[in-house]
């Protein structure tokens, strides 16, 4: 689909060389066309709109100032990058952005050259950047790096490991603090305007340079002197404009610029020239309004942070039921038939569907921030103190937390469970928030017990009982649609069963296969296994539902009765279910070639729509015949 035209400046030049050219004037009327093609986007792609309606100004003046790729623009998360891919060469393609085979939604080194670093989840953008910055030095190079962060970011540890780590710097180095949200800082005002101005002016420097070097000369009381009146005018500064902010970043050996009005192009482009001389790391801090310019988005941004297309037809399709929405009414249930749990996220409380647990029970529901290595130990913490944690996080996000999963929980053998979201392929925002490893990397880890439901059925009960359990407890779910199944509450009542869902009729000693579907794949695995029993082959089917333990009294009679066993996982298939299931039951009679995985296979998997996806990976019942017709086409073509 291509974007309706009319927007005279940004259809018609040259992005980002002919920026330097345009007037005040004419960059503020360029602002006001990129948002109207920003909302474009929305209405076509979806994706985080009010955030990149925040930072339109302040991409144009780097664009205008700087030399991209040369000079180097670091961006945390990313996720507002959609001016700058316009601004560097990729305007026509943004119609395809977060789409099958289009744009990322995130910066990408893969898609251009502009794109320095990638990203995808927060706090890392200050760590590249000061990387980047000292192997320049080191280089003897001369280019400028930029690093972009947003004030939400900051509450993640690694932020301060690396403000730790510059202290010693004592080269070029601009970050720009991107408010959005007031949480650190007043209003803007005209005195913190002023006061800027001042600060970022040649006069305030040779001035400063030059009182310096004369107090320098002065025997004795020199020195101190000049250390008294720097003072005092700290002390006046501070006074005029609050400015605790700045006090915390200049202990981190910033010169701190700011707060300034992230969408005055003049002020912008006073400060950052400023800072673009500057020898040494400098904070230029500037509010502004996430989807400014854009009145509904501007009244709600967290609920236009991230977006879906407009639907466009009369009749609106019902909105599925996700395991997310299912996970959040359970807990609400749980929350009000025991007082003892309490629900802790990084940062996720609408996304996970906990907005309603923390309307009923804010004394028992924690959102700790963008701070997932605090938040895994924070909930050992709370199950020491014999509550009853559970800790809704996303699957992706729990890598940043894997030490603490490890150290603080599991070999305490602490009670803290885990509700894993997001757990498999997650559509359009791709590879960095596909959560596709933890299998791999909690099935080795003791005393941690692992549940995959493949139905709400499922998954409510095992939110209830992991809370009785005195251990770890991980409870892995899909993004997409439960689907609608019929499900008998007294037989699966226990979380640790297995449950056969699809047995060939008759009482049988002999299968040709048995399908185990693990998780999201319970239900196409019993889908294909009816299937190719209506093409004439014996099949059994098993919803796995606990995967560590194994419910080997259920598994055991079918896998010895199956000619060949396929284990079908959305996660990635090196070190995943399949390799731990094989590994149980090794010591059986069963030729290696009998066991087959459908699994993600061994490399990152793009962003598209979630569908897509799982079709070409042959992760749905239609791909399951498939893949055992290329497998096994003696068994299963024969019977065609």
């Amino acid at each position: 689909m291509k974007f309706g035209r009319g927007l005279d400046l940004l259809d018609k030049l040259n992005f980002p060389e002919d920026l330097a050219t345009l007037s005040n004037d004419e960059l503020l009327t360029l602002a006001q066309e990129i948002r109207s093609r920003l909302l474009q986007i929305g209405d076509v792609c979806g994706g985080h709109l009010a955030s990149n309606l925040g930072v339109v100004e302040l991409t144009i003046v780097l664009h205008t100032l700087f030399d991209s790729p040369y000079d180097k623009f670091v961006w945390d998360t990313s996720h507002q990058t959609y001016v700058h891919k316009m601004l560097t060469g990729r305007l026509n393609k943004m119609n395809t952005i977060r789409q099958d085979n289009g744009l990322s939604g995130f910066a990408k080194i893969t898609e251009s050259d502009h794109d320095i670093f990638g990203a995808g989840h927060a706090s890392t953008a200050l760590s590249a950047a000061l990387g980047i910055v000292e192997a320049r030095d080191i280089l003897k190079e001369n280019y400028t790096v930029v690093s972009v962060i947003g004030d939400a970011s900051l509450s993640g540890g690694m932020c301060f490991e690396a403000l730790n780590n510059l202290q010693n710097l004592s080269t070029n180095f601009i970050c720009i603090l991107n408010d959005n949200d007031m949480s650190i800082s007043p209003p803007v005002g005209s005195m913190a305007d002023y006061i800027t101005k001042i600060r970022t002016s040649n006069l305030y420097d040779k001035t400063k340079n030059t009182f310096e070097s004369f107090m320098n000369k002065i025997p004795k009381i020199g020195e101190p002197l000049k250390r008294k009146i720097e003072k005092s005018f700290e002390h006046f500064r501070d006074i005029l404009i609050d400015t605790k902010a700045g006090v915390i970043f200049e202990e981190f050996g910033f010169k701190y610029l700011g707060p300034i009005d992230g969408h005055d192009i003049p002020t912008l482009m006073a400060a950052i020239k400023y800072a673009k001389h500057y020898q040494g790391p400098i904070m230029i801090h500037i509010i502004t309004q996430k989807g400014k310019g854009h009145l509904p988005a501007e009244s709600d941004p967290v609920k236009y942070h991230g977006i879906s297309p407009k639907v466009t037809s009369k009749v609106v399709p019902k909105k599925p039921l996700t395991y997310s929405k299912s996970f959040g009414k359970s807990i609400v249930e749980l929350g009000k038939e025991d007082a003892e749990v309490v629900v802790i996220t990084p940062a996720m409380t609408g996304g996970s569907c906990l907005d309603e647990f923390a309307k009923e029970f804010p004394d028992r529901f924690f959102d700790v921030g963008i701070a997932e290595e605090h938040a895994v130990t924070f909930a050992a913490g709370i199950a020491r103190a014999q509550l009853k944690p559970v800790l809704a996080i996303y699957s992706t996000f729990l890598q940043r937390g894997y030490d603490q999963l490890v150290h603080d929980v599991c070999l305490q053998n602490l009670p803290v469970v885990f509700a894993l979201d997001r757990a498999g392929l997650v559509g359009e925002d791709g590879p960095t928030h596909h959560g596709v490893l933890d299998y791999n990397f909690m099935l080795s880890v003791p005393n941690l017990t692992i549940f995959a439901p493949g139905s709400a059925l499922d998954l409510d009960i095992m939110l209830k009982e992991s809370v009785k359990l005195n251990c770890p407890v991980s409870i892995r779910y899909s993004k997409g649609a439960i689907p609608e199944i019929d499900q008998d509450r007294s037989l699966v009542r226990d979380p640790f069963k297995s449950e056969i869902t699809f047995q060939s009729p008759g009482t049988l000693d002999r299968y040709d296969i048995l399908i185990i579907g693990v998780g999201s794949m319970a239900v196409p695995a019993k889908e294909a296994a009816q299937h190719l029993y209506r093409k004439g082959l014996q099949v059994s089917s098993v919803n796995l539902r606990s995967v560590k333990p194994l419910d080997t009294v259920t598994l055991l009679p079918l896998i010895e009765k199956s000619e060949y066993i396929l284990v079908v996982e959305e996660g990635q298939g090196i070190g995943g279910v399949f390799s731990f299931i094989l590994n149980t039951f090794l010591h059986l009679d069963k030729p290696t070639h009998r066991w087959l995985q459908l699994a993600i296979p061994d490399k990152f998997i793009d962003h598209g729509k979630l569908k897509t996806l799982l079709q070409e990976l042959n992760l749905t019942s239609s791909g399951i015949i498939s893949f055992l017709e290329s497998k096994i086409p003696e068994v299963v073509s024969v019977h065609s």
